[in-house]
């Protein structure tokens, strides 16, 4: 019987591919061969990372989770929720990318306070790269056309699971604009592996729906150069 861990991986398999291709390019932007990341909460893609850059560093911020330990750089254990409150910032980094995937749905604070914390943990020129769901999908519409609540309910005891507020594009891009970083490229794909008797029909249809119902959003976003201060962003 699958594990919890292996569902989720065979779930997100095509998304990981997505996020490790565009690790490719912004690595290639930034022309480092000794490349120095931080992944926030931590998961399957610090294994991948770890392995696909064997000569570089890899931290990791957020939980520990033994499944996805670092060996070749440092955990730093934060509440993500705490990024809004800077005496709380661990000293880590500055780095050439930063990866923050299928994380800010699961934070009860704004993304441009979140995306204020790491924009501070990037050199100048450094890239964010997001991966979240898409609030406005077709799955969601169409669950909203059929009276029900696309949403997760808020759970008696909410755990990491908990997804508190999903995002569309628009929105992510105003919050990193906010926060100030630029942005480098975007997409929106059908990157998560759904099962059941209606996926055909719905992959059928995703087809010809237009990119903004697709199901997931992938944004790079970068530290503009010239930025010196890497502890206080705002004063950049």
């Amino acid at each position: 019987m699958a594990t919890e861990s292996e569902i989720y991986w065979e779930y997100h398999r095509d998304r990981y591919q997505l996020l490790l291709d565009r690790v490719a390019r912004s690595l290639s932007r930034a022309g480092c061969r000794t490349p120095e990341i931080l992944v926030v909460g931590p998961s399957h893609e610090t294994l991948a990372l770890l392995e696909r850059y064997p000569e570089g560093r890899v931290d990791t911020l957020g939980c520990y989770d033994m499944r996805y330990a670092t060996t070749r750089g440092q955990h730093h254990e934060m509440d993500l929720d705490d990024c809004g409150a800077q005496d709380r910032w661990p000293a880590a980094g500055p780095y050439h990318l930063v990866v923050f995937a299928e994380v800010v749905e699961h934070l009860r604070v704004s993304p441009r306070v979140a995306f204020r914390f790491l924009r501070s943990r990037l050199r100048p020129g450094g890239e964010l790269i997001v991966q979240t769901p898409n609030a406005a999908s077709l799955a969601k519409r169409w669950t909203l056309l059929c009276g029900r609540n696309p949403y997760m309910m808020v759970l008696d005891n909410p755990d990491l699971s908990q997804h508190w507020r999903e995002y569309t594009l628009a929105e992510l891009l105003a919050a990193a604009a906010e926060a100030g970083l630029e942005p480098v490229e975007y997409s929106r794909d059908n990157c998560y592996r759904m099962v059941g008797p209606r996926v055909r029909i719905y992959r059928a249809a995703n087809r010809f729906a237009p990119p903004s119902l697709r199901d997931c959003i992938t944004l790079t976003v970068a530290r503009p150069l010239g930025c010196e201060n890497p502890e206080n962003p705002d004063t950049t």
